[in-house]
This record gives C-alpha cells, sequence and structure tokens, in this order.
C-alpha cells in the first residue's frame, strides 16, 4: 500500500451547460403565459447572472425556473450563490447570482484546519 493517499475537491461547473441552461431558462420565460408579459430579462456576464423582472413573484418563479434547467443539465444547486432581491428603476426588480468556482480563502482555511483537528495523520494542502 502506498506510503500516502490523497483526494481533491473540485468545486467547478461546465460552462456551456451552464449557458445552455440560461438560454432555455429565457425561451421559457418568454413563452410561459404567466411570465409572457413581465419582459424578464436573465443577462449572463462573467461569474454572475443578473435577473430582471416586473415583481417579485415572476423573479421567484423564474428563480425555480432556472434551478429546474440547471439540474436537467447536470449543474448542482451549490453553483449559485442568490443575492437579494432589490428594487431597480422603473418599478422593476433585480436580483444578481453569483457562479461560484472554486473553494472561498476562508472556507479552505477553515476545512484544513477542521481535518487537521479531526484527523491529526492527515496533512490538508
Amino acid at each position: 500500500m502506498a506510503d500516502t493517499s490523497s483526494f481533491d475537491v473540485v468545486s467547478d461547473f461546465d460552462r456551456q451547460e451552464l449557458v445552455n441552461a440560461v438560454d432555455q431558462a429565457l425561451r421559457e420565460t418568454r413563452t410561459r403565459f404567466d411570465l409572457k408579459d413581465s419582459k424578464t430579462e436573465i443577462d449572463l456576464e462573467g461569474n454572475k447572472i443578473t435577473i430582471s423582472s416586473d415583481s417579485e413573484f415572476h423573479m421567484s418563479a423564474v428563480k425555480d425556473i432556472l434551478q429546474s434547467k440547471a439540474v436537467k443539465r447536470g449543474l448542482s444547486l451549490k453553483v449559485f450563490k442568490w443575492g437579494a432581491i432589490e428594487p431597480a428603476s422603473g418599478g422593476r426588480y433585480r436580483q444578481v447570482v453569483d457562479l461560484q468556482k472554486g473553494l472561498s480563502d476562508d472556507l479552505a482555511k477553515s476545512l484544513a484546519k477542521e481535518i487537521r483537528s479531526e484527523f491529526p495523520k492527515v496533512q490538508p494542502q
């Protein structure tokens, strides 16, 4: 048996699958009866998605649609970090969704500390 064993923690997502999920969600919001006239917009820019709509109810419906499309495309819902719904100009509402790729420094440090305390023979890197 080997002297050392290792495993990697990977927090990544397929960018093209995310683009496809956003495109499908946007198409569904434009054709669905209750969302057709809401003028909902979903913009994917860099590592964030911006959703704007005319009511908070429509925002929650779009969130459900986007999550269902992401799951169908094999994306984890842990990729999305949902921001607060905030009022925007013109009586509209906006929500910014950050896309998480990798582990934050604080989370990585806390995981390493917990591994060291629970398993003294293991060396986290």
